[in-house]
């Protein structure tokens, strides 16, 4: 590491340390904050920042932990509680959201990434969200994030297939992809079914992956090496490393139910350095000058009010369940702000070069907007319409 780098990261750990304080007091999400202060950085230090590749590792580090943590978060447990039909009804939900997404594109003639852009949702963001709001433990905001958490998994899914068929077309080649991907994640799970049997029949040899005072930290070391086996795979079967990291997690999560514990500890060491780098170091990627232009930011509050729209067609097949009007009526926005995902797509869709510099621009201002608007709306229309925990 030379002088230059030690300092351009030095700048970036302070400006870690105190976006959340600044966040906290200007009721922004904390990412928001992140991305900013490194869009403000990146006019300061433009020509140095691709100088160096270590600001570029950790960023890239803190992206795979945070698409790791999003497959291990997911509690597919308590849809396994729900009846069948309202697991159907939140998955018709999502089914709704793409079939309009591909609607809204087709008929306005935008390229397929922009399906991407429309259709993806994410806990991410909606999470700290609904716990400002006082509604994680509210019969609304369990099925909000049960719907989100479908649609999160369907987003990655999608993320996936599009950048695989968007290298290989539809051909051959993409479906023996599809298939090497499928036999593998299949074999990973039944040795993760095999490895959960071992421990259930000998938990005293395996103790120490769970302890909470284990010094060495073993359990933590037992994920890393889980989540780089899934990002070294798919490499080598083509995707993009976050696409494993996801799958790590979402397989470990399948298997192994205590899981709270080793969450608390990977999320302390990932939101607390690697994963405010990985945002600000989004920010550093992109041109601020560029995302003040007119047409981007005219781009990007058209994209916004779409993604919008469409939750709110979609939503109204809920109108045929337990829920309020009211509650219809605030869902939409609860499922607009997929912040870290629509940060993937732009950073993913320049880096592949499908999309050009404007086009990522306006995709980053969107998911910089939606995670400013959108959370603000609803926190103000929970207050508004008097929703308790119930």
């Amino acid at each position: 590491m030379n002088n230059v780098e030690a300092i351009l990261i030095l700048i970036v750990v302070i400006g870690a340390f105190f976006m959340p304080i600044i966040s906290r007091r200007l009721n922004l999400p904390s990412p928001v904050a992140e991305i900013i202060f490194g869009l403000f950085m990146g006019l300061g230090f433009k020509d140095i920042i691709h100088q160096t590749d270590i600001l570029n590792f950790l960023g890239e580090l803190g992206f795979i932990i945070l698409m790791y943590l999003a497959g291990l978060e997911i509690k597919f447990e308590t849809l396994k509680k729900l009846p069948t039909k309202e697991i159907l009804l939140y998955i018709s939900v999502i089914i709704l959201v793409i079939l309009i997404s591909f609607l809204v594109i087709y008929t306005l003639n935008l390229a397929y990434i922009y399906l991407l852009v429309l259709m993806i949702i994410a806990v991410g963001l909606l999470f700290p969200v609904l716990k400002d709001a006082e509604l994680t433990s509210s019969n609304l905001g369990q099925s909000v994030l049960i719907i989100a958490s479908i649609g999160e998994v369907v987003s990655l899914v999608a993320i996936s297939l599009f950048f695989l068929i968007a290298e290989f077309g539809f051909s051959e080649q993409t479906l023996f992809r599809l298939f090497e991907i499928s036999l593998f994640f299949l074999a990973v799970y039944y040795l993760l079914k095999i490895f959960k049997l071992i421990i259930w029949w000998y938990p005293e040899k395996f103790v120490f992956l769970f302890e909470n005072d284990d010094i060495t930290e073993t359990a933590v070391r037992y994920n890393f090496v889980n989540m780089f086996i899934f990002v070294s795979l798919a490499a080598l079967l083509g995707l993009e490393p976050i696409i494993g990291a996801f799958f790590g997690g979402l397989l470990l999560g399948i298997i192994v139910k205590e899981k709270e514990k080793i969450i608390e500890k990977l999320s302390a060491f990932g939101y607390g350095f690697l994963i405010p780098i990985f945002f600000i170091d989004v920010g550093l990627k992109f041109n601020l000058l560029e995302l003040l232009k007119l047409d981007i930011i005219y781009n990007a509050f058209i994209l916004s009010i779409l993604m919008l729209v469409v939750r709110f067609m979609a939503s109204i097949i809920l109108y045929f369940s337990k829920f309020s009007f009211k509650e219809i009526l605030i869902i939409p926005f609860a499922l607009s702000m997929p912040l870290t995902l629509l940060v993937a797509v732009a950073t993913l869709g320049y880096e592949t070069h499908l999309i050009n510099q404007k086009e990522a621009s306006s995709i980053l201002l969107t998911a910089i907007i939606s995670g400013l608007i959108f959370p603000w709306i609803f926190k103000n229309l929970v207050k508004r319409l008097n929703f308790i925990q119930k």
